[in-house]
């Protein structure tokens, strides 16, 4: 068998926007045909009908890194609180003002915002809490990928090492871990939607894992091209 280096295009190369093989290898084998480093392309994977599972990379939001300097955590937080911009002081997800923010760790915040450019978002963030905290634009380094679906956390207790039972990560809770050797920051949105922060260098990986994770439930991926 001949495999291909890199996916180019859809006739020769990259998978049918349906893959209808049953079973975690046939799904496996199938994405031998896409280069590491590239990502899985869009489409449905799995059983035919509804999709178990859904993943959606969100297209170029802004993000920013927010860190508190030594000794301001609290009047960083009462600052960015004023502003509408509440934080939580933890592994929560918080949003107001049009931002949304997860704790990675303490005095530290992962910032995302739609519709903005990176450099906006800096300056805003520097706005709401001058000379507290140091903010780096991140807005190319991740890939933000929205998963969903009534099959979304069997599919994902496969590889995260956190408890996803409600009772234990319910909505608004967020944790900064490992997925199959891949370092991510994710956060629970409601019941059956999970936000997820993937270095774009290992995001290739993430979604091989996923997909293959995904499948038997039926998998429907979208907003990573065709390949």
């Amino acid at each position: 068998m001949t495999r291909c280096g890199a996916v180019t295009s859809r006739s020769r190369c990259a998978l049918p926007l349906s893959l209808t093989r049953k079973g975690r290898s046939s799904v496996s084998d199938l994405l031998e045909h896409i280069a590491p480093t590239h990502l899985v392309p869009e489409g449905h994977y799995g059983p035919q009908g509804s999709a178990g599972v859904t993943a959606h990379a969100v297209e170029t939001p802004a993000a920013a890194t927010l860190v508190a300097r030594k000794g301001a955590t609290a009047r960083l937080i009462v600052a960015c609180a004023a502003a509408g911009l509440p934080l939580a002081d933890g592994p929560r997800v918080s949003a107001g003002a049009g931002l949304e923010a997860a704790g990675t760790a303490p005095g530290r915040w992962l910032v995302l915002a739609e519709g903005v450019s990176g450099a906006d978002l800096v300056a805003r963030l520097a706005a709401m809490a001058p000379g507290l905290a140091a903010i780096t634009d991140q807005s190319d380094a991740n890939l933000i990928l929205d998963i969903s679906g009534e099959k979304a956390r069997a599919a994902l207790a496969k590889g995260v090492t956190v408890d996803l039972d409600p009772t234990a990560f319910a909505a608004g809770d967020a944790a900064t871990t490992t997925v199959s050797h891949v370092g991510v920051t994710f956060w629970r949105r409601d019941a059956d939607t999970y936000r997820f922060a993937v270095g774009r260098s290992f995001a290739p990986a993430f979604l091989r894992w996923l997909t293959v994770s995904a499948a038997e439930y039926g998998f429907a991926l979208s907003g990573t091209g065709r390949g």
